[in-house]
């Protein structure tokens, strides 16, 4: 709070990260990515990787309205994920467990896509409020009959915890956990993802063994992880809940792994501009409680269905059905938020 008061009349230059406050949380893998030169910022009091500094440059962010210091580190970043493999700590993810006999009813209530889906299946999802704006963007994973995995961004923990807690009924048989501090999440992206993985696990991980949107656990080194094959970064990959006692060594074995495959790790700017490059949407910044999923450049006119769970692309279906929370707002619009990542940058399918 002083440095808030002390720095009020600053030049407000992007990306200015406060100096006071830090270190709340770390990540089980901060020793190990500050080993590697990371240059650390901070999100829901989280130590995130920012970008990486080579040897013979300082990891510190310059400030300026120019192109900054971490554009050409961020630069090579992006391009390992788009042409190699890439890895992210993503350990700040909010996780909740949503667990009961009423778990399917009540997010089918809150999400505007259908998740009655079977297990090992995700869905991408927006929660909307009653005037039809975002709430919020996530992915929720079917882990049982009675047990649903709730992923969303590090910034909303808390109130998308309240709006799905603030949505009991009561007494509803559902149990809403916050799970964030259990497993790091280690993203492992790019087209050489499917390589790298394959030589650290027994598990078949080919399109058809192991298709977009499936989750399940697999053996990865000595641990056993739950491997989620989905992106946010627009290419193949998979993100990997792995046990925190089992982090570093599984984040080791990446590395051992991946050297000769062009392996790099990357950081949140990476992720920023890949996600903005395949035209995925954020909450806070292309989404927000007054934005409506006609006006989000994604969406068009057409009967409201929903989607089959299979779809390869990520669909956000709108149905008038629901009855959801801004269903009555916006009845006559379907999201369709193609996953880039299914075709290549020419237009071509690619093979996974």
């Amino acid at each position: 709070m002083s440095e808030i008061v002390g720095v009020h009349y600053f030049v407000a230059f992007p990306n200015r990260e406060l100096e006071s406050g830090r270190g709340l949380r770390r990540s089980p893998l901060y020793e190990r990515l500050r080993d590697r030169r990371a240059c650390f910022g901070s999100k829901m009091g989280w130590e995130r990787a920012n970008w990486f500094a080579p040897a013979g440059i300082t990891p510190e962010t310059g400030y300026s309205f120019g192109r900054q210091n971490w554009f050409p580190q961020a630069a090579a970043e992006h391009r390992a994920c788009r042409e190699a493999v890439a890895v992210f700590d993503q350990s700040s993810f909010s996780k909740f467990r949503l667990e009961g006999p009423d778990a399917e009813a009540l997010l089918q209530r809150l999400c505007a896509n259908d998740v009655a889906v079977a297990p090992g299946r995700m869905v991408y999802t927006g929660m909307l409020n009653e005037r039809g704006g975002f709430e919020s963007d996530l992915t929720v994973t079917r882990l049982g009959p009675e047990a649903y995995l709730i992923v969303t961004g590090a910034a909303q923990t808390t109130r998308d915890f309240h709006w799905i807690r603030s949505h009991l009924p009561d007494g509803a048989r559902a149990t809403l956990t916050d799970v964030t501090g259990a497993s790091a999440v280690l993203g492992l992206m790019g087209p050489r993802s499917r390589d790298l993985l394959g030589r650290l696990t027994r598990a078949d991980l080919s399109p058809a063994a192991f298709p977009f949107a499936t989750s399940r656990e697999i053996p990865v080194g000595r641990a056993q992880v739950r491997a989620s094959r989905i992106t946010y970064v627009g290419e193949l990959g998979w993100e990997l809940y792995v046990p925190v006692e089992f982090a570093a060594g599984v984040y080791d074995a990446i590395h051992e792994a991946g050297d000769d495959l062009g392996l790099r790790d990357a950081g949140y700017y990476a992720i920023e501009s890949l996600r903005v490059e395949k035209a995925y949407r954020a909450w806070g910044r292309e989404l927000t409680r007054t934005t409506r999923p006609s006006r989000r450049g994604s969406a068009s006119p057409s009967p409201s269905t929903r989607p089959p769970p299979s779809s390869v692309a990520r669909r956000c279906s709108l149905s008038a059905a629901g009855p959801w929370p801004g269903a009555s707002s916006i009845s006559s619009w379907r999201i369709l938020r193609r996953c880039p990542s299914a075709t290549s940058r020419s237009g071509a399918r690619d093979a996974w």
